[in-house]
Formats: structure tokens, sequence, C-alpha cells
């Protein structure tokens, strides 16, 4: 249980501080500006719409700006992108520049768990165990949880 605990807490804080930069190797927007960003978000691009979000949740090379952050953490989730899916379902989990809402960011994590993000796998097994958002069902914390992690194996 303890271990359990931890690796919450470990991925949790992965996925808010970095694990969201963990962007296609491939890809190489670090020395972007904030106006060439941008302009890739326009084209629906759900990696640099996630990412913009991140640097305006964390005030990176801008001002912390939640209301641009919610902007385009909705369009990179509506664009598919599970980690913006996890990150804003941390933010509505603690209410962090929107009002906290239990549910949403539940449904926000199994979105991105049915879409096969670890991190949301995880997180969904954690709020079934502990009765976050969602009313605590044993059964339901362990599939997702054991899934996190044999996910993990392959």
């Amino acid at each position: 249980m303890k271990k359990r605990n931890f690796i919450f807490i470990f991925v949790t804080l992965i996925s808010v501080v970095g694990l969201y930069l963990l962007l296609d190797l491939e890809k190489d927007y670090s020395q972007l500006s904030i106006e060439e960003l941008h302009d890739l978000a326009q084209k629906e691009d759900a990696e640099v719409q996630g990412m913009l979000a991140y640097y305006y949740q964390e005030g990176i090379n801008e001002n912390i700006n939640y209301e641009e952050s919610l902007k385009w953490y909705l369009e990179s989730v509506n664009n598919g992108n599970t980690t913006a899916m996890v990150n804003l379902g941390y933010l509505y989990g603690n209410g962090i520049g929107v009002e906290k809402d239990l549910t949403k960011a539940f449904e926000l994590n199994l979105k991105a768990a049915n879409s096969g993000d670890l991190t949301g796998m995880f997180n969904v097994g954690k709020k079934y165990e502990m009765g976050i958002g969602i009313a605590k069902d044993t059964t339901k914390a362990n599939y997702w949880l054991e899934k996190s992690e044999a996910s993990k194996e392959i």
C-alpha cells in the first residue's frame, strides 16, 4: 500500500513537472519562441498545444496565465493528447486555475487511461482505491493499477 502511494505521488509529480515535456525526440520545440509555438498550436499540433498550456501553467517564458493554459489544454485534449488530459485532470483535481472538480479530474484521467496512457491508468486506479471523484471500488482500482504495471513491462 505504501509503495502504491509513493508511486502515485511520484508519477503525478513527474506528470506535472516534466512528463509533459517528453515529446517526440525528433521534434525539439524548446528553442522556439512563444510566438512560434502559438503558430504551431494554431495548426492543431496537439503536442505543441499541450506544451504551450504547460508553459502558461508554470510561467515558462511568460507569466503564469491559467486562462491561456486552460484554453490550450482543452485544445490539446480535443486533439487527443493524453498527457494533456492527465495534466488538465491534475489542475481540476487540485483547483489550480480552475474551480476544483474531482469528477472532471477523474473523467479526464479515465479518458487518458482508456487511450493507453500509463499515468492515466495509475491515477484512475488510485482514484478508485481512495474514492476520489468516483465511488470507491477495489475491483476497478486493482484492475487499473495492475494494468498500469503490466503496461510498463511491454
